[in-house]
C-alpha cells in the first residue's frame, strides 16, 4: 500500500477516533468547566486561531517548491528552499508575538459588557499561554512540509492519532486534579511541544532534510511570498467563517452563546475533515503533474475519483445528520445545546459541494492559478463579517450561521464551479457522475424520516438501532448503484488481506 492511500486510510482512522474522542471528551469538559468557562476557552481559542493563520500560507508554499524540486532531483534548490522560508519563519513567529503581547489589551475591552473581570482576568492568561504554542508551532510548520513532501503521511497520521488519543485523556486526568481552564491550555501546549520535537527528528534523521543558505534568491523570495500571499487570503478568510461567529457572539451574547456555537462548528469541523483527509493528500503528486505536463487528463481523471469517494462519505454524513442529528445532539449534551443542531446544519449545507470537490483547491494551489480563489474568499469573507455582526444582534447564533452558510455555498459551489470549468477541471462531468446518486440519497433520507416518525427515537438504544438501519440501507443502494469496480476494491482489498490473516 502506497503513502497516500495509507494516509487517506489514517486520515480516515483519525477522523474516526476523533469523532468519538469528542463524543465522550467534549460531555465530561463542559460538565467540569461549566457551559460558560467552557464557551470562555472557545472565545480565546478564537483569537488565538487568528494568530496561528499568520504562517501566511508557508507551509502549503514550501510543500509545493520542495515537491517540484524533488521532482527534478535539484538538491542544492531543495536546501536553499529550505534555509529561505526558515529565515522567513523566524521574522514572522517573532513579529506574531509582538503584536499578540501589543494587542491583547485593546483585544479584551470589546468583551467588558458581556465577560466578568474575573473571566477577563483569565482569558488573557490563556492568551498568554496559547501566544507562546503560536511561536512553537508556526516556525515547525517547515518540518511538517518537508514530511508531506515526501508524501510519509503514515507517520504524519499515526502521530496525529496519537496526539488525539493521548490529549483528551491527560487533559481529563489533569483536569480531575485541578479543574481550571488553565489547566486545559497548558496540557495542549506540552502536546505541541513533543509534535514538534517528532516532526523535527523525523525530517532531519529520518528524511536527512537540510537547510543550507547557498545564496539569497530574491526572485525565489517573491515568488513564494506571491504564492503565499493567495493561500493566506483564504487562509484567513476560513477563520472568518468559523471563528469571527464566536467572537461576535462573545461580544453582544455572551460565553454561554460562544459555547452552543462551538459545538456546532465542532460539528462542521468533523464534517470538513472527511474531505481534508482525501484531498490533503494530493498537493504534492499534483504539483509534480503540473510541474511535467500541462495536460489535464491524469488531473481530472483524481479529480472525478476523489469526488466520487468524498460523496459517498459526505452525503452520508450530512443525510443521516439532517435525519437524527437533533437526537444526537440532545443525547451527547442536552437540551440546552439543541439549537447548535440547527446552525450546524445549515453550515453543512453550505459547505456540501465545496467538500464533495475538495481536490479542487490543491489542483488550483498545484497549477499556480489560486489567485482568483483568494480574492473570491477574501471579499465573501469580508462580507461575512460585515453581516454577521447585525445577524448576530438580532437572531444570535442563528443569525451567525445563516450569513455563513449563505457565503460557503455562493463561494465554494457556485462561483468557484465556474471558475474550476474555465482552467480545464471537469466539472460537468463531476455533475453528471454524482446526479444518480443524489436520488439514492434523497430515498434513504425520506426512509429515514418515516421510519422515525413511526419508531419513535426518544431512548440511546432506538437511536443507535436506527442509525445503524439508515446507514446499512445507505450502504446497500450505493453498492449496487452506484459504486464502481475501483470504489468497490478501496473496500475488499483491505477486507480480504485482513482475512487472509486470520
Amino acid at each position: 500500500m502506497n503513502q497516500r492511500k495509507a494516509g487517506a486510510i489514517l486520515s480516515y482512522v483519525g477522523i474516526f477516533g476523533n469523532t468519538v474522542a469528542s463524543f465522550i471528551f467534549i460531555p465530561i469538559l463542559i460538565s467540569l468547566l461549566g457551559k460558560e468557562q467552557f464557551g470562555l476557552y472557545q472565545l480565546v481559542g478564537s483569537m488565538i486561531a487568528y494568530l496561528m493563520i499568520m504562517d501566511f500560507g508557508l507551509a502549503n508554499t514550501t510543500t509545493r517548491y520542495y515537491s517540484i524540486y524533488m521532482a527534478q532531483g535539484n538538491e542544492k534548490s531543495k536546501e536553499n528552499l529550505l534555509a529561505t522560508t526558515g529565515i522567513l519563519y523566524c521574522l514572522i513567529s517573532v513579529s506574531i508575538v509582538i503584536a499578540g503581547i501589543c494587542g491583547i489589551d485593546y483585544l479584551i475591552s470589546f468583551y467588558t459588557n458581556t465577560l466578568s473581570p474575573q473571566d477577563i482576568a483569565v482569558a488573557k492568561k490563556m492568551f498568554y499561554i496559547l501566544l507562546v504554542n503560536v511561536a512553537i508551532v508556526i516556525p515547525a510548520n517547515i518540518f511538517t512540509a518537508i514530511i508531506n513532501s515526501h508524501e510519509k503521511f503514515i507517520f504524519a497520521k499515526s502521530l496525529t492519532i496519537f496526539t488525539m488519543i493521548f490529549r483528551p485523556l491527560t487533559i481529563l486526568l489533569f483536569l480531575l486534579i485541578s479543574t481550571n481552564v488553565i489547566t486545559v491550555v497548558l496540557v495542549q501546549t506540552v502536546f505541541n511541544i513533543l509534535i514538534v520535537a517528532a516532526n523535527i527528528y523525523f525530517a532531519l534523521f529520518i528524511l536527512k532534510a537540510k537547510f543550507k543558505l547557498h545564496f539569497w534568491d530574491g526572485k525565489l523570495v517573491r515568488e513564494i511570498l506571491i504564492f503565499s500571499f493567495f493561500i493566506f487570503i483564504p487562509g484567513i478568510m476560513n477563520l472568518a467563517y468559523w471563528k469571527t461567529g464566536q467572537i461576535i457572539l462573545g461580544a453582544v451574547s455572551g460565553a454561554n452563546t460562544v459555547a452552543v456555537y462551538a459545538i456546532a462548528i465542532l460539528i462542521a469541523n468533523a464534517y470538513i475533515s472527511l474531505s481534508a483527509a482525501i484531498s490533503g493528500v494530493f498537493l504534492p503528486k499534483l504539483s509534480a503533474i503540473t510541474a511535467k505536463t500541462s495536460d489535464m487528463t491524469e488531473i481530472n481523471n483524481i479529480f472525478i475519483s476523489s469526488s466520487r469517494i468524498q460523496f459517498l462519505l459526505l452525503a452520508l454524513f450530512l443525510s443521516g445528520f439532517i435525519v437524527y442529528g437533533k437526537q444526537f445532539v440532545f443525547f451527547w449534551l442536552g437540551e440546552s445545546f439543541i439549537s447548535g443542531y440547527y446552525f450546524a446544519l445549515i453550515l453543512m449545507v453550505g459547505l456540501f459541494i465545496g467538500l464533495v470537490q475538495g481536490v479542487g483547491g490543491p489542483i488550483v494551489q498545484a497549477k499556480n492559478k489560486h489567485a482568483f480563489r483568494s480574492i473570491v474568499y477574501f471579499f465573501l469573507g469580508l462580507a461575512n463579517i460585515a453581516i454577521s455582526i447585525p445577524m448576530a444582534k438580532l437572531y444570535g447564533g442563528l443569525g451567525c450561521a445563516i450569513t455563513t452558510g449563505f457565503c460557503l455555498l455562493l463561494g465554494q459551489t457556485v462561483i468557484m464551479n465556474i471558475y474550476y470549468h474555465k482552467i480545464g477541471v471537469a466539472i460537468f462531468k463531476f455533475f453528471r457522475e454524482i446526479f444518480f446518486s443524489s436520488f439514492i440519497v434523497l430515498g434513504v433520507s425520506i426512509a429515514g424520516i418515516i421510519i422515525k416518525y413511526y419508531w419513535a427515537c426518544d431512548n440511546l438504544y432506538s437511536f443507535l438501532l436506527q442509525i445503524f438501519i439508515f446507514t446499512l440501507m445507505y450502504t446497500t443502494l450505493m453498492w449496487k448503484l452506484f459504486m464502481n469496480d475501483y470504489e468497490k476494491n478501496l473496500v475488499l482489498k483491505p477486507l480480504f488481506k485482513a482475512l487472509n490473516k486470520v
